[in-house]
């Protein structure tokens, strides 16, 4: 208390356009900037789920066959956690900070938008809730403040999306 000076932080670099190249999940501020983006993942689902459920709804005279509503429930009940998990992010941030986790945070961000932009347009219902799962374990792993879990988890990520884009592809 002798010193109520606060301790200078190094500056991250400032790219064009205003971002930066800091570590990612190394600010509080970083860490609830994870938790909207996975609140809007779970928005893309609860979309997604609507509408399917509407189309279906049209195609079979106003009700939804017992495997489609099975689905439409898992997706739901995975909305939720993924809501719960983003809340908990915003309440504990300060202590999910993670000192060097090698990614920048434009990058974990840059994932997640692409995570939601492929559920709202998935056509293959598996590969929408392992996409789901694994937005799931980053919520998860983020929660920790650990690094290797974060990275493994920011890994099956990017691995996901990358299998959604191969069989979202056109065919050549």
């Amino acid at each position: 208390m002798a010193n109520d000076t606060p301790t200078p932080q190094p500056a991250a670099a400032v790219k064009p356009g205003g971002q930066t190249s800091a570590e990612a999940l190394s600010t509080a501020k970083q860490v609830e900037e994870l938790a909207d983006r996975l609140s809007a993942c779970a928005d893309s689902i609860h979309e997604r789920v609507m509408r399917d459920i509407h189309r279906s709804q049209a195609q079979h005279h106003g009700e939804v066959p017992e495997p489609e509503q099975a689905v439409a429930r898992a997706l739901l009940d995975a909305e939720i956690e993924l809501r719960q998990r983003a809340d908990r992010l915003y309440a504990d941030a300060a202590a999910c900070i993670v000192a060097s986790l090698g990614q920048s945070q434009q990058h974990l961000i840059a994932l997640t938008l692409d995570a939601a932009d492929k559920i709202k347009r998935i056509t293959r219902i598996g590969d929408g809730i392992t996409l789901v799962a694994r937005l799931l374990g980053l919520a998860a792993a983020a929660a920790t403040g650990q690094v290797l879990p974060i990275l493994a988890a920011v890994d099956q990520l990017k691995t996901q999306l990358d299998v959604v884009a191969v069989h979202e592809a056109p065919p050549a």
